[in-house]
Parts: C-alpha cells; structure tokens; sequence
C-alpha cells in the first residue's frame, strides 16, 4: 500500500519541520552586564552609569530583538516548506504504486 522510500522522505521532512519550528521558538537572549565576583564595588558603578554603555546596550538590545525576528520569520518559513514537503512524500507514497 505504501512506497517506503517516500514514507522514508516524508518522516524526514516532518521531523525537519518539527525541528525548525522549534527553532523559530528560541530565541537569542539580550545581553545582560555580568560581572565577576573579584571585581571592585567602585568599578560595578562606573560601568552602569557610564552613558555610552547604556546607550550601546540599548542599541544592541534592539540589534537581538531585530534578529530574534527575522530568525523567527525565517524558521517558521522553512517549517512550512518542510511541512509542504513531507505532505507531498506522503501523498506520493499513497498514490505511488
């Protein structure tokens, strides 16, 4: 009843789209100031009051959320095409006798 190579393709295309789905789920985190534990008190405050590295952070902040998105679009995009294409091995296995 089945054509087992295009069974075979179509699981491989539904796991490709499971995967890239899932992708499209995680995104890249923001930046957070981590500091070591040997560092001075004193040196902790220069850091977050310096205004250029607020401002950096913020711009940078806005880069990852810019990418999380198009990453996102992009994922999701590649798991519809993987979807489309496990759907059409799979029907090419029903058909294909």
């Amino acid at each position: 009843m089945f054509t087992v190579p295009w069974l075979i393709a179509a699981l491989i295309f539904f796991s490709f789209s499971f995967v890239f789905w899932h992708f499209g789920n995680d995104p890249i985190r923001s930046y957070a100031n981590r500091h070591k534990s040997q560092e001075k008190e004193t040196d902790v405050g220069v850091l977050e009051d310096d205004p250029t590295t607020s401002e950096f952070l913020r711009e940078f902040d806005g880069y990852l959320e810019s990418i999380n998105q198009r990453n996102k679009f992009r994922y999701r995009i590649a798991a519809g095409g993987f979807l489309i294409a496990g759907l059409t091995a799979l029907l090419l296995s029903l058909v294909g006798q």
